[in-house]
């Protein structure tokens, strides 16, 4: 009886171990901003990240998540606002899903330019050993200055995904072209942290970005699929872009 009760415990052991999948929860932050006389609090969003060998997805607090179905080369958008989702096959044109009202916002967003030049600078953020990249981006016309710190030193294997799934993940989180996608590639590895600064409509925006975790866990059920009762739609809504930029 005792042999079999801890050939049950090795077995379940090891299949928690099999559904383990890497887990990352990350800090965002935006520093106050006094927008025309409009005083508009510091805001903190958790971001939770989940990597699984066919799925990813990244929960950005109560707002908004991105799932990835590697298998079926599928994205959703999910907005938890508004109980929606969209449907999407990369690669991904963001601005093909701006409503109508807002084209012309559409074609500044061809317009995008990213320059990136490593720094030569490492640094060590939370156990990662980190390369610096300087980053310049031009957004609606507003500059953006970023200093990004990637790591290739990781704690589990996640080539497939820094290489294929990032790149698409992180075009929908810039709007960005192909072009300016190409640039963002010579950043290696995963994105561990990076500090950014905005100048638009003469107001500057400081925020921040850190991994604060990344570990092994098994994922919830029901984590790899759009919540039960969410409405499928072919276009972006002026609410839902609310929470989108």
């Amino acid at each position: 009886m005792k042999k079999f009760f801890y050939l049950v415990l090795s077995v379940l052991i090891l299949f928690s171990a099999i559904q383990a999948d890497v887990y990352l929860k990350a800090r965002n932050s935006t520093d106050p901003i006094n927008a025309y006389g409009q005083n508009i609090p510091a805001r903190e969003i958790i971001t939770e990240q989940w990597i699984a060998d066919d799925f990813f997805l990244q929960k950005n607090g109560d707002l908004t998540s991105t799932l990835y179905d590697i298998k079926k080369n599928k994205i959703y958008l999910i907005f938890h606002q508004s109980k929606s989702y969209l449907e999407l096959t990369p690669p991904v044109d963001f601005a093909s899903l701006l409503p109508e009202e807002m084209a012309q916002m559409a074609q500044a967003l061809q317009q995008l330019t990213i320059s990136v030049k490593p720094t030569g600078e490492t640094k060590t953020i939370n156990n990662l050993r980190c390369q610096g990249y300087q980053v310049e981006m031009t957004v609606l016309m507003s500059p953006i200055n970023m200093k990004v710190w990637a790591s290739e030193e990781l704690p589990f294997n996640l080539k497939t995904f820094v290489e294929k799934v990032w790149p698409e993940v992180i075009k929908l989180e810039l709007r960005g072209n192909d072009k300016a996608m190409a640039e963002l590639s010579k950043i290696k590895g995963l994105w561990i942290a990076y500090e950014s600064q905005v100048q638009t409509m003469g107001l500057e925006i400081n925020a921040r970005y850190e991994v604060v975790e990344i570990s092994k866990k098994t994922p919830p059920p029901g984590m790899y699929s759009v919540p039960a009762g969410y409405k499928k739609k072919d276009k972006l809504s002026m609410e839902d872009l609310q929470g989108v930029f």
